[in-house]
């Protein structure tokens, strides 16, 4: 449907710059050029907008409606076992430590290492 809006709308921007080309030949015949422009681009919108209604209807009438089986769906909590507590692995998950420890320190701060360097010359690089 938008293909169809497209393609009628470039062809109506082509037609409007031809329009626009030769519009001022109306002035030879003593017609006002900007009357005649207005009435002839309001002319060519109202037949786009006809043109973009038909082929729209036509595309509608074309359309086909295809039934397809739907998919065997698969139960994810049908294979799941159950462990009540027991841990997953034999492995014990690492402990989690905290990456941000008291104050947050800004990047043109001083480092808090002690290096004398501004925190993003020294240690922030460190950490990323």
């Amino acid at each position: 449907m938008l293909q169809v809006i497209d393609t009628q709308w470039k062809d109506h921007l082509l037609s409007m710059d031809h329009l626009k080309e030769g519009i001022g030949l109306r002035g030879y015949g003593q017609r006002d050029p900007l009357t005649e422009y207005k009435r002839e681009a309001f002319d060519l919108f109202t037949e786009m907008v006809d043109r973009i209604k038909t082929t729209a209807i036509e595309w509608l009438f074309k359309v086909q409606m295809v039934r397809e089986t739907a998919p065997e769906m698969r139960n994810p909590w049908a294979e799941a076992k159950e462990h009540r507590g027991a841990p997953l692995s034999s492995a014990a998950p690492a402990p989690i430590e905290p990456r941000h420890t008291g104050q947050k320190v800004g990047r043109n701060d001083p480092c808090p290492c002690g290096s004398g360097k501004k925190y993003k010359k020294c240690c922030l690089l460190k950490s990323s």
